[in-house]
Parts: C-alpha cells; sequence; structure tokens
C-alpha cells in the first residue's frame, strides 16, 4: 500500500507542476506522506509543525480568539487506509486536497484553499473541494 501511495503521491506532484504550482519548493517546506495508522472516517489529513512566526495572525471568533500561522516548514499528510482500497482517481483528489494545506495560508479552508481548490480543478478535471461530497 505505501508503493502504491508514493506513487500516486510522485503522480500528483508532477500535475500540479503541469499548472505552475510547485510543492517541491524548498518555500512550502518539507511535506512527508504516510497511510493513517488510525482507522477513522477521514479521507486524509495535514498536520503542520515549525511556524514561520513572521506569518502568526489571530483569527477572531464570536466566542474567542485562535493564534494560527500561515507558513509552516513542516507538514505531515496522513490518507486513511481504507481510502487505499478506492480507486485512484479518489485517493490522488486526497492527496492534492492535503497538499494545498501545505502551501502559505491554506492550512484552513478558506480563501486561499478555496482559489486553489478552483484552478486545479479547472486545469486538471479534479473535484477538489472543502468535504468529500
Amino acid at each position: 500500500m505505501e508503493k502504491k501511495l508514493n506513487k500516486l503521491y510522485l503522480e500528483c506532484i508532477q500535475e500540479l507542476k503541469s499548472i505552475g504550482i510547485d510543492v517541491t519548493d524548498k518555500r512550502i517546506g518539507d511535506i512527508e506522506i504516510t497511510i493513517s495508522k488510525r482507522n477513522n472516517k477521514r479521507y486524509g489529513a495535514c498536520k503542520q509543525e515549525d511556524p514561520d512566526k513572521k506569518t502568526r495572525f489571530i483569527e477572531k471568533h464570536p466566542r474567542y480568539k485562535m493564534i494560527t500561522y500561515g507558513i509552516y516548514r513542516k507538514h505531515y499528510i496522513e490518507i486513511s487506509p481504507w481510502v487505499m482500497e478506492l480507486d485512484d482517481s479518489i485517493i490522488k483528489n486526497t492527496i492534492i486536497h492535503e497538499l494545498i494545506h501545505c502551501m502559505p495560508y491554506c492550512n484552513s479552508h478558506g480563501y486561499a484553499f478555496k482559489e486553489h481548490a478552483e484552478r486545479i480543478n479547472d486545469k486538471l478535471g479534479y473535484d477538489i473541494s472543502r468535504v468529500r461530497k
């Protein structure tokens, strides 16, 4: 399963490069992709570490404030094991969704995430959205 994941991951990287998105650029940071050890309901997850302190901002919510960062230097993508049994197109859609989270200011499903997702959907024919339909 790891071999299949790595093959599809490399294909996704090449597809993104073909439309001018280089997730291997050092400004994005290091990305590690694995199959999740937990069998949960979500397709995948992207966890970040080592924030760029210059990109710190405070998100204001009605009941609380949250400190967040726009750029991280380390990204850990996990794909759920059950997703690896689905069609390759679904796996690649999940990988690209999580790769978008590695891009600057895309760690949530906000404006920057949606902008990248729309561009990728238009140029490469994917169906990337905030949540799976």
